[in-house]
């Protein structure tokens, strides 16, 4: 496995950890938050249960009612109260009259009191000394239960009543809550609890399910985590690509012409070679130095491009002018070779920038001189349309095979092998493509081998 292989799988690794640690988090969350909310709704209920028990046990004493009795007992009638109502309304039916339906819930509410009680039915209450004994015996209570002494032991150190989660002889846990009598004679402890077994039972089989539940959706995160790092580093691995093979493309174009150069300056340095043979290879190393600078000019321009630290100046431009420009610098040119030039007139505006744009149109112009035989013709033209103004350069040369077409934008991509004897390099369209997408435009290409081929270039219109 190459070494830049090996750095995205590793790359791919460390997403996917990511990915499945995220969701692991979100999942944690949830769960974590219904556990929770469960077990507080549980303990909530039950403390409020409790203390409406001993809010009733103060009531039938007659002792004074502590304040937070009050309000529990308060909270647990209102809430009793309209469970027994919604019971009522169930069983008695809208065909009864008013008068007749009245009277049935008179006589079916037990009160107030008695609803409360018949809810409270799975607690328990003691009556106990200062030392945590019986002083009545109690009508039920869990199996191995023991009165709490140490919350005897917090009341008579000064607190006003203690509630805590006590475990029985059998492990079972029970929530108790603790008050004193403020009766006359030895203070009496009421303590009154309600069993948590059934709902410790709950709460265990719902942290299991989550457990179960979360351990299947983290594997499937991490599953699809890993097939969403896949595709994201899709792009990385095609740019990866594209780089390595365009620098070796790069080195295979440069090391020609300095292989031609150095064996032409070599043979011309001989002192058995003739002057005139000497001047040929003087001639041929300047031409292949010329298509060396040329060729690092564009490796450089795409190199700005990829980094996009190309300079830009963006603004509205007469394409007409422009047009007007080229044709009196490719006139002559197309004249040599028998071509006719036809530049329509145009008034469109484009928002771009001066130089590149014909560096473009220049481009594709050299593009179908070269490849258009004499006798042919060469049209450049533009027109706005709504927000987008279209320029395009067709011509009547040999065309291009579809099977070359969907590769003719890449670098270095050379459909006809003659050609680049003649000085191409196989980066002109590929500069064409990287100038007109860096002005926010599009390009296009459409041939037929045998008739022609236009290139299309879309650019954002504008207004002088």
């Amino acid at each position: 496995m190459t070494t830049e292989r090996r750095l995205l799988q590793h790359l791919r690794l460390r997403l996917t950890l990511t990915y499945a640690a995220a969701a692991l988090a979100f999942i944690a969350l949830i769960g974590g938050l219904s556990y929770g909310l469960l077990s507080f709704y549980f303990q909530t209920t039950t403390d409020l249960a409790l203390r409406s028990r001993m809010a009733m046990e103060f009531v039938q004493l007659g002792q004074p009612l502590p304040e937070e009795l009050h309000r529990a007992n308060l909270e647990w009638l209102r809430l009793s109260q309209v469970e027994w109502e919604d019971v009522l309304k169930a069983r008695f039916k809208d065909d009864d009259d008013d008068d007749e339906k009245e009277e049935k819930y008179k006589s079916s509410a037990p009160g107030v009191e008695g609803n409360a009680l018949e809810a409270l039915s799975n607690t328990f209450l003691l009556w106990l000394d200062d030392q945590g004994r019986y002083r009545v015996l109690p009508v039920f209570t869990p199996a191995g239960f023991t009165p709490s002494v140490d919350a005897i032991r917090a009341i008579q150190q000064g607190a006003p009543y203690d509630l805590r989660t006590v475990r029985t002889a059998n492990g079972e846990p029970v929530r108790l809550l603790t008050y004193p009598s403020h009766s006359e004679g030895p203070t009496l402890y009421f303590q009154t609890g309600r069993p948590l077994t059934e709902q410790e039972l709950i709460l265990r089989q719902l942290l299991l399910g989550l457990l179960v539940a979360g351990g299947g959706m983290v594997a499937m995160a991490t599953l699809v985590s890993w097939v969403i790092a896949g595709r994201a580093i899709r792009p990385v691995q095609a740019t990866w690509d594209r780089q390595r093979e365009f620098i070796a493309n790069a080195s295979h174009e440069l090391r020609a012409p300095l292989t031609l150069i150095q064996l032409s300056a070599d043979v011309a340095l001989r002192q058995d070679t003739p002057d005139d043979e000497r001047g040929e290879l003087l001639t041929n190393i300047t031409q292949e130095t010329r298509h060396m600078n040329a060729l690092i000019s564009d490796l450089l321009l795409l190199s700005r491009v990829d980094a996009g630290r190309l300079s830009l100046e963006i603004k509205p431009l007469s394409l007409g002018a422009l047009f007007d420009a080229i044709r009196e610098a490719w006139s002559r040119a197309c004249g040599e070779r028998g071509i006719a030039l036809h530049i329509e007139p145009t008034t469109a505006v484009a928002r771009a920038d001066a130089t590149h744009l014909r560096q473009v149109l220049i481009a594709l112009l050299d593009n179908a001189l070269r490849h258009t035989p004499a006798g042919g013709h060469i049209t450049l033209r533009a027109a706005t349309s709504g927000r987008r103004v279209t320029i395009s350069v067709s011509d009547t040369g040999e065309g291009i095979a579809p099977e070359h077409l969907p590769h003719v934008f890449e670098r270095f991509y050379q459909a006809d092998t003659a050609h680049s004897r003649k000085g191409s390099s196989g980066l002109g369209l590929s500069i064409v493509k990287a100038l007109v997408e860096a002005m926010q435009g599009e390009v296009q290409i459409a041939s037929q081998p045998g008739a022609g081929t236009m290139v299309t270039l879309t650019l954002p219109a504008a207004q002088l």
